[in-house]
């Protein structure tokens, strides 16, 4: 289900249900065939489109908490992350878990797919991100045999083409977000600490494709958001391990990067269970994260105690950011006003 809580409450609001949930198989836990997964809002149309396990996309009138279209990408697995473009209402999603994986277009104006790109060489598909300066999409592609360190790839949905490849190195990455002066931060892996033994994350001109700062200690990383109010990064580095080794610790930790000056600036503690996401509220400065233990954690990036609601409490930020309030539920999806958070493990 995908639970709604109302951020200037803390207070958890009707959820809305409808989707796969759960699958299983070989009484195992199965991710490629559970739902609900990605979600994306479209705050111009007061709508919200989740990826459900059995491939369809669910589009929600945010209105009325229900479920008012369902699209069908073409995949019997999961359609998962989604990046939105608000001037033409173009949703590109990924479906990950296809032989090969493809994104697949829709248009949201007509509520249909309009088309698909499949990625013939690629390990799987993660996190994809909307360029709104040059109007691009651009798909964070873990591995192809060509590039195993991974690679960025910029998708034309006009022509349904892959129009530029970006190589990455040693880095196997996850989570993509633009910030500042055609920046892309790209969340790098576990698998950078599996199969490199390091744990850094890059940011790219994408301008240029090269590699303007690393950041290092942070690996192991889902998804990614940008606050442009206040030019911060957050990375979910979930599966984070000590001293970027193998065999290091687990250190699941959220990470704050300053996209002015390209530094790591702190970390709060997370877990390496459900914290694999995280979303901001850009005009309340707030950030939420999913905690096995504490529920939806909303930390309030302009406090400096901890306020009070009917929600449990989270644990203590590590600095300055002081934690709002957390509420205790079992979430798959966390949607607060025009904020979302999925919380199904990837």
């Amino acid at each position: 289900m995908v639970h709604v809580v109302d951020l200037s409450t803390n207070q958890a609001k009707t959820p809305i249900t409808g989707f796969i949930g759960q699958a299983y198989t070989k009484n195992k836990t199965d991710s490629s065939i559970s739902g609900p997964d990605g979600l994306v809002v479209l705050p111009n149309r007061d709508e919200m489109y989740v990826g459900d396990g059995d491939g369809s996309v669910k589009v929600i009138d945010l209105l009325s908490g229900r479920i008012v279209a369902n699209i069908t990408t073409g995949s019997k697995k999961r359609a998962d992350e989604f990046a939105y473009d608000p001037q033409t209402q173009t949703i590109v999603v990924t479906n990950p878990n296809d032989e090969p994986p493809f994104v697949t277009i829709i248009s949201a104006s007509k509520r249909e797919v309009s088309g698909h790109i499949s990625f013939m060489d690629a390990s799987g598909l993660e996190q994809p991100a909307f360029n709104a300066v040059n109007g691009k999409f651009y798909v964070s592609v873990p591995s192809t045999s060509t590039n195993p360190g991974g690679e960025i790839a910029e998708i034309d949905v006009s022509n349904k083409t892959i129009s530029k490849v970006i190589p990455l190195s040693d880095c196997i990455p996850a989570g993509i977000v633009f910030g500042p002066s055609q920046n892309l931060f790209i969340g790098c892996s576990q698998d950078q600490i599996l199969e490199y033994g390091m744990a850094r994350s890059q940011i790219l001109d994408i301008t240029t494709g090269s590699v303007i700062a690393y950041i290092p200690g942070v690996a192991g990383i889902d998804q990614v958001a940008y606050n442009p109010t206040n030019m911060f990064y957050y990375a979910s580095a979930y599966q984070n391990l000590a001293g970027g080794n193998k065999s290091g610790n687990p250190m699941p930790e959220l990470a704050v990067i300053d996209a002015k000056n390209h530094t790591l600036i702190q970390t709060w503690p997370t877990d390496n269970v459900t914290a694999h996401s995280v979303a901001i509220d850009a005009q309340k400065n707030l950030v939420v994260v999913p905690l096995k233990k504490d529920g939806m954690t909303v930390y309030n990036l302009t406090m400096t105690t901890s306020g009070t609601s009917n929600a449990t409490t989270s644990a203590n930020a590590t600095s300055t950011a002081k934690p709002n309030s957390g509420h205790s539920v079992e979430p798959s999806i966390y949607l607060a006003a025009f904020l979302a958070v999925s919380c199904l493990i990837h």
